[in-house]
């Protein structure tokens, strides 16, 4: 029997995207053997209400991070829909793209895997979709926590994926930013050259 091919999506605020958001992503591509990860920008996190700029910047960001890397790409499925962005809605879109002969691991940090029993329809998600929770080497924890609590279910479909440390938060770049500090290094240096051709976060 043919293997099913494996599309990892990353989701996220990317407020503005930097270094982990790509690192994660690299590193659950080898260690799932995706065939490519698809970054989605949300148009308007159901969760975040302020301090999130346009979504063309935080979309033309991620597209310029991403560039020099042939596995990555990214979509503007959220922004064309409008409206509250949820998962649910993207992973079924991708379905209808890609069809039913692909398996799909959404990609996400701890914090935001310790909140899916909140997420709109999370039992139709994990039917559509796995999920890789990235965590710190002493974290593993936090995500075995969130598999018991859904079951069989989660012991098929949540997986852990152990990253090293990485202490960068877009919250802190903005800081950064607005204080007139670097983040040289820590973001690639395409989002640098974008963030301050277009003035934004200032």
């Amino acid at each position: 029997m043919k293997q099913r091919g494996r599309i990892g999506i990353i989701g996220g605020t990317f407020n503005p995207i930097h270094l982990g958001h790509l690192m994660i992503a690299e590193r659950a591509l080898e260690a799932y053997e995706l065939e490519r990860v698809i970054f989605v920008p949300a148009f308007q996190p159901p969760h975040k209400h302020t301090d999130v700029i346009e979504a063309r910047y935080r979309y033309e960001m991620t597209a310029a991070a991403i560039m020099d890397n042939p596995k990555f790409t990214v979509s503007d499925v959220e922004l064309t829909r409008g409206g509250p962005s949820y998962t649910v809605d993207t992973v079924r879109h991708f379905h209808t793209i890609y069809g039913e002969d692909v398996e799909y691991y959404f990609i996400a940090g701890t914090d935001t895997i310790q909140d899916l029993p909140t997420w709109k329809h999370i039992d139709e998600l994990l039917e559509l979709c796995h999920f890789i929770g990235a965590t710190r080497p002493d974290g593993t924890a936090d995500i075995e926590n969130i598999i018991a609590y859904f079951g069989d279910v989660g012991r098929e479909k949540i997986h852990s994926l152990v990253v090293p440390a990485m202490e960068l938060s877009a919250t802190e770049l903005r800081r950064r930013l607005r204080t007139g500090q670097s983040i040289r290094y820590m973001v690639p240096k395409a989002v640098c050259t974008y963030i301050a051709e277009h003035d934004i976060y200032l």
